[in-house]
């Protein structure tokens, strides 16, 4: 792969692809939303090409030099809470924007002359399930933002087919790193902890897979890489160890003097207990292995959150 073109740039993900496209020398043309407070997250370098772009902007869009080899949409609308505070995920108007942006994005990338489009699905997709998650986990979504991604991935897929793109459907399981949103569970624990504020927290029992954000880059670089890869991959790390073990390393790594006190906080409604990726197909097609711990990405995201305070 000579040059990648990712949507959702400025996003965790979106910057631990670029930086890993860097790594590889290979060039990125980069889409943002105009005007988007994180472009400062972008790396300064003369490999990448910035292009402001909101999503219902992508319809007209037309390249105006050189081309891709691969496309990974990554940026998706909706995400936070309204005014009022609810749940944007929530919401099936808000949501279903997204598949036609999607089906935008996949026409953009044969504008572009890719040969490959990669789609970033979720694991929001598969619903609660009590096993690892493969190809084969049945689809029973619970929110309308699981709903909207399952049927983008498989529109896009079709899209793809008539346009002559090969399609991968990367469902991501739980991706942390420096770029972590402030709400997710790892921010606010590693924020609490460092701050020696106690965190209300449920029994831990959940069995959970996390994944480095710089982990996850590599995998997505494989895939766009590999010529046999296509089709549904789940990205994790595929280990599953108690909430509590994480939240313990956390605990830990962060010096934290406040007690740790589990089951104060009750499980939410439909609560998923097992979240955990099979990677057998990415082993067997990308050779793709985790090499980063959990221990080891705490560490960093603890020394990068003092380095700025």
């Amino acid at each position: 792969m000579k040059r990648a073109l990712i949507s959702g740039a400025t996003s965790m993900l979106g910057v631990a692809l670029i930086e890993e496209c860097l790594r590889h020398s290979i060039d990125v043309i980069a889409i943002a939303r105009r005007n988007s407070p994180r472009l400062d997250r972008l790396p300064r370098s003369d490999r990448i090409h910035l292009i402001e772009c909101d999503l219902d902007e992508l319809k007209s869009f037309e390249p105006s030099d050189g081309g891709a080899d691969a496309f990974y949409h990554f940026a998706w609308g909706s995400t936070g809470r309204d005014a009022d505070g609810n749940d944007l995920r929530l919401d099936p108007e808000r949501q279903t924007l997204n598949i036609g942006y999607t089906l935008d994005a996949v026409r953009l990338a044969k504008r572009f002359g890719c040969r490959k489009f990669l789609f970033a699905g979720s694991q929001a997709e598969y619903g609660i399930s009590d096993r690892p998650l493969d190809r084969n986990t049945p689809i029973k979504p619970t929110m309308a933002y699981g709903v909207t991604k399952y049927a983008a991935g498989r529109l896009a897929e079709m899209l793809c087919r008539s346009l002559a793109l090969d399609f991968v459907h990367m469902r991501i399981l739980s991706v942390y790193g420096i770029n972590d949103g402030a709400n997710t569970l790892i921010s606010y624990l590693v924020r609490s902890y460092l701050n020696n504020e106690r965190p209300q927290l449920t029994a831990g029992e959940q069995l959970w897979d996390y994944l480095h954000a710089d982990d996850a880059a590599r995998c997505f670089r494989l895939l766009g890489e590999c010529n046999a890869a296509r089709g549904v991959y789940n990205i994790g790390s595929g280990r599953a160890r108690p909430l509590r073990d994480y939240v313990e390393i956390i605990h830990r790594l962060t010096g934290s003097t406040v007690p740790l006190i589990f089951g104060e906080r009750p499980y939410a409604p439909n609560q998923v207990m097992h979240l955990e990726a099979d990677i057998g197909d990415l082993r067997r097609d990308v050779g793709f292995e985790p090499t980063i711990s959990f221990e080891d990405g705490i560490a960093r995201i603890v020394d990068a959150i003092r380095k700025t305070h």
